[in-house]
């Protein structure tokens, strides 16, 4: 969209965001000044050994064996390699390999995420994952492939922006009903948006209220219909408050 010149003509001066929060009852607000949510990397892994059968393992090159060592070290990225105070993610979300209970297969194939709110950061995750992966195939007698993509950038709410809304939601869900949220490590393109003007992204309650939700991206989350108006009146009072009172900052 901003490639095709969204933001061209007219530019806009501000920009709204929202998403749902599973663990917020209906009625509830959050929002996060600043650093809100992290940046979204794709990675795909290919570990490449030598199939046999599976009571000849020493015929074998064992991808199997290869991908679960490679798993276990890449933790090691968050807990060695860079700063407990840098905020950082790595899942290998997906594993694929094999064919038959009795066969060690020729490859397995992995798939995760990483997420960050700096860009060297990002950089020293793929720097040292390559590295990870070569040391621990090339142990074994295998190879890898990766590729490594980065995807939306982090959401950074603009602070004067920030302080400047709250109050309209404070005053539509009261101030009891809104809560200030810790950055997540969840990602959002919206973050493109904000690149470009100022903007404002925030969390809606969908809990319904004597429930329990499980967590977004989980077959357990439960949303309740009744959020929606209450999203409607936040949105809503948002923008016609920024715009009556002025776009001046």
């Amino acid at each position: 969209m901003l490639a095709e010149g969204v933001f061209a003509d007219p530019r806009p001066a501000a920009v709204f965001g929202l998403h749902t929060m599973a663990s917020m009852d209906v009625g509830t607000v959050g929002y996060t000044p600043g650093p809100a949510l992290a940046a979204v990397d794709h990675f795909w892994i290919t570990i490449k050994g030598r199939q046999a059968h599976g009571a000849s393992p020493h015929l074998s090159v064992d991808p199997v064996v290869m991908a679960s060592q490679a798993v276990m070290a890449l933790q090691t990225l968050r807990s060695r390699n860079l700063s407990p105070l840098e905020p950082s993610v790595v899942t290998v979300g997906m594993i694929h390999g094999g064919e038959r209970f009795n066969i060690i297969p020729g490859e397995v194939r992995m798939e995760g995420t990483v997420r960050t709110y700096d860009t060297l950061i990002q950089g020293e995750v793929e720097r040292r994952m390559r590295e990870i992966l070569a040391g621990v195939t090339a142990a074994a007698g295998g190879t890898f492939d990766l590729t490594y993509e980065r995807g939306s950038p982090p959401v950074i709410n603009d602070v004067a922006l920030t302080e400047r809304m709250v109050p309209t939601i404070q005053r539509i869900v009261s101030a009891a009903n809104v809560q200030r949220l810790e950055p997540a490590m969840v990602g959002e393109d919206f973050s493109y948006f904000a690149n470009e003007v100022p903007g404002f992204f925030y969390r809606l309650g969908v809990q319904k209220h004597g429930t329990a939700s499980g967590d977004h991206h989980t077959p357990t989350f439960q949303a309740d219909d009744s959020a929606i108006p209450v999203g409607i009146r936040v949105m809503t009072g948002l923008v016609w408050d920024y715009l009556e009172r002025g776009m001046d900052r």
